[in-house]
């Protein structure tokens, strides 16, 4: 007997309750990103602008060095979210919350949405709409295809 191997399609519309906690947990994330970030490396640009004195006068935060230094953290915080979408299918909020996002179609996400749905939904005020239209999507779902579908609960190992 041949072993189905396609998986069922999951459809059901993740909460707002859902997406919201998520959301909590990668901005707690996030945080801790954008911190470590500036805790290892600002000695390094001091260094590298030969800066002692950190107040403004100085205007070492007007270096061309200094603006791309600020932009790393983005790119790395950038980097956790297109990643665990298109690797995961979730990032850590999204799979303790049992939440994933995926295509219209089902299938997971590719680089190109993933890439577009973080710029776009940045600081998840798109997802507030989503209790608000039939498919439950936010406007960054809309614009990239892809939908945050709630996982099934798996059933409890008997002893």
């Amino acid at each position: 007997m041949a072993q189905d191997t396609q998986q069922t399609l999951i459809t059901t519309p993740a909460s707002l309750t859902k997406k919201m906690g998520a959301w909590l947990y990668d901005i707690l994330i996030s945080i801790a990103i954008w911190f470590l970030w500036g805790l290892f490396t600002f000695p390094l640009i001091r260094w590298m602008l030969g800066v002692d004195d950190m107040s403004t006068e100085t205007g070492w935060q007007d270096t061309i060095t200094y603006q791309v230094y600020s932009l790393f953290p983005t790119l790395l915080l950038l980097l956790y979210f297109v990643g665990s979408h298109v690797r995961y299918g979730q990032t850590v909020g999204m799979s303790a919350w049992k939440i994933m996002v995926v295509q219209d179609n089902g299938k997971a996400v590719t680089f190109g949405p993933a890439l577009i749905r973080s710029i776009i939904s940045i600081l998840g005020i798109g997802m507030l709409v989503s209790p608000f239209t039939k498919k439950k999507l936010g406007w960054h779902d809309m614009l990239t295809k892809t939908r945050v579908v709630a996982l099934p609960d798996k059933e409890k190992k008997k002893k």
